[in-house]
C-alpha cells in the first residue's frame, strides 16, 4: 500500500495558475502568470545560497555526526539584536510590535546555520522558541524572493507536524512575524476550505503529513516550488503513524531544498531520513544530557498523600505556587480528567482536555485557556501533546507518570523561554520510590512539601 500510495504521489505537477489576489494583477503582471511560471533568480546560484554576506557572529558549522550526538554548537550567554539580523524590515517591525527585539541563545544556536541555508538537525524540547528561530530565516527569504518574482500560487514552504495544535501554533508565528500568505492543514475539519485557500495561493503550509497527503492525492497542493522544509517534533511524528506520510512527502519534493529537522529524541527512523534526505546536515544539540532536559527556570516539588487525599490537596497547592496564573494537570485516564474537572470546578475556573472531546470543543477549550478566561487546565498525556501554551506557572503532576521522560515532557510545559515555573508530583507512599528513580534520571531533586494536613506521614 506504500509503494502504491509513493508512485500515485509521484508524478510530475503542471504549473498552477496565478494566485487569485487580483484578477487584474493576474493579468498584467508577467510574473503571476501560468505562462511564466515562478522561477529561480538567474542571478542565485543553483540550490539555495542565501543572501546577504557571511554572517558577523562568525558561526561555525560542523557535520552531523551520531558517534557524538553533542556535537554542533556552543550557545552563548548573550542573546541577539532583530534588527542586526540584516532581515526585512517589515519583519522587524513585526516583530517589535509584539515585544520581540531580541533573541534567545537557543535561538540563536538554530537561527545562524538556518539564515546560512544548512540543513539542520535540531535536538530540542518544545518550548525552546525554535520555531522563530528557524522562521526568520525562511520569512525572509520567502519576502525577497516575491520581491523579485512577484507571488505565485505554490507554497515555497512547507512545515511539517505531529499534531494539530503544533500546526496551529507554528502558523499562527509565521502569520504574526511576516507579511506573507500561510495556511495550516490538519484532518478533523472540512478540506473544502483548505482546498479554496490553495486555490487562491499560500507561501507557507504548515500541517500534518496525513491531511497534507490528502490534499496531495486530491491534487490542488503543488510542492514542485519547496525552497525549505521543516520537520517538527519528528520523533512524535513517528510516536503517532505518521512516518510512512512524511516519507511519501519527502519523495515529492524538490532535490534543491533547505532541510531542517528537530526532534527530541533521535530513534532509528530519525537517522534513517536525515542519512536519505538530508545533505551533510550539522547537530544543534540543545539538550544534552539528562540532567539538563529539564528547563532551567523551573523549581519542582513533590507531595506525599492517600490515593483519597489528593483531590483537597489540589486548590492549596495552587493557590500557593500558580499565584493565580495557569495551572495544567495531569492525570492518567480520561475518566480521572472529566471527574478532577468536575469537581474542583465548583470552587475554580477549570476545563478538562482529552482524546474524547470534539475538535471544535478542545480548539474552545484551548483558546479559553490562553486567553485566561480560565485558569486551571485538567488534561490527559495524549490531548496535550503538541501544546505550546505560554505563560503557565505551574504543572502538577496528580498521579506519577510511567516514565522519566514522560516527567520531563509534562514537566516542561512550564519556564518556558526563560520564564520560571514550577512542577509537583502527588505521590502516594508505596510510589516512593518511583519519585527516587525519576530523579536519578534526570540528575535533579525535589523539594518536599510537608504542611498539608492530608499529606500521608
Amino acid at each position: 500500500m506504500f509503494s502504491l500510495l509513493r508512485r500515485a504521489l509521484s508524478v510530475s505537477f503542471s504549473p498552477a495558475a496565478p494566485r487569485g489576489r487580483s484578477l487584474l494583477a493576474a493579468l498584467l503582471l508577467p510574473s503571476a502568470s501560468p505562462l511564466h511560471p515562478r522561477r529561480a533568480p538567474e542571478s542565485e546560484p543553483p540550490g539555495r545560497a542565501f543572501h546577504g554576506s557571511p554572517s558577523p557572529l562568525g558561526f561555525r558549522s560542523t557535520p552531523a555526526s551520531w558517534s557524538s550526538p553533542g556535537a554542533g554548537v556552543a550557545v552563548g550567554d548573550d542573546g541577539l539584536e532583530v534588527a542586526r539580523l540584516g532581515i526585512s524590515p517589515r519583519i522587524v517591525e513585526k516583530l517589535a510590535a509584539r515585544g520581540i527585539t531580541r533573541l534567545f541563545p537557543i535561538q540563536r544556536a538554530v537561527l545562524e546555520p538556518a539564515m546560512q541555508g544548512k540543513d539542520m538537525i535540531g535536538r530540542a524540547r518544545t518550548g525552546t522558541g525554535k520555531t522563530l528561530a528557524f522562521g526568520i530565516p525562511i520569512m525572509d527569504r520567502i519576502l525577497r524572493y516575491n520581491e523579485k518574482n512577484g507571488s505565485g500560487r505554490n507554497p515555497l514552504a512547507i512545515i511539517l507536524a505531529p499534531t494539530r495544535e503544533l500546526a496551529r501554533q507554528v502558523e499562527k508565528e509565521f502569520k504574526e512575524s511576516a507579511p506573507l500568505d500561510s495556511l495550516c492543514v490538519y484532518g478533523g475539519v472540512p478540506i473544502s476550505h483548505q482546498m479554496r485557500v490553495l486555490n487562491y495561493g499560500v507561501d507557507v503550509v504548515v500541517g500534518t503529513p496525513g491531511r497534507i497527503i490528502d490534499l496531495l492525492r486530491r491534487g490542488v497542493l503543488n510542492l514542485s516550488e519547496i525552497q525549505f522544509v521543516v520537520l517538527d517534533e519528528a520523533d512524535q511524528m513517528l510516536a503517532v503513524g505518521f512516518d510512512e506520510d512524511v516519507e511519501v512527502i519527502m519523495e515529492n519534493l524538490p532535490q534543491n531544498r533547505q532541510n531542517m529537522l528537530f526532534s527530541a529524541t533521535m530513534p532509528s527512523w530519525i537517522r534513517k531520513i536525515t542519512n536519505k534526505y538530508l545533505k551533510d546536515p550539522i547537530i544543534i544539540d540543545l539538550v544534552g544530557d539528562a540532567d539538563q532536559k529539564l528547563p532551567e527556570g523551573i523549581s519542582l516539588y513533590s507531595i506525599a498523600s492517600e490515593h483519597y487525599g489528593k483531590p483537597s490537596i489540589l486548590g492549596p497547592l495552587i493557590k500557593e505556587h500558580a499565584n493565580g496564573g495557569k495551572c495544567i494537570v495531569f492525570t492518567q485516564t480520561k475518566r480521572e480528567a472529566d471527574r478532577l474537572a468536575y469537581a474542583m470546578g465548583r470552587s475554580y475556573a477549570c476545563q478538562a482536555l482529552h482524546g474524547d472531546i470534539s475538535q471544535n470543543q478542545r480548539e474552545r477549550t484551548l483558546s479559553g485557556f490562553r486567553d485566561g478566561r480560565f485558569n486551571i487546565l485538567v488534561a490527559t498525556d495524549v490531548a496535550a501533546r503538541g501544546l505550546d501554551i505560554p505563560n503557565v506557572d505551574l504543572v502538577i503532576h496528580y498521579e506519577i507518570p510511567n516514565t522519566s521522560e514522560l516527567f520531563v515532557h509534562r514537566s516542561g510545559r512550564t519556564a518556558r523561554a526563560g520564564k520560571k515555573g514550577s512542577a509537583i508530583l502527588i505521590y502516594t507512599k508505596d510510589q516512593a520510590r518511583a519519585v527516587r528513580v525519576i530523579e536519578q534520571d534526570i540528575g535533579c531533586r525535589f523539594t518536599e512539601v510537608k504542611h498539608f494536613q492530608n499529606c500521608a506521614s
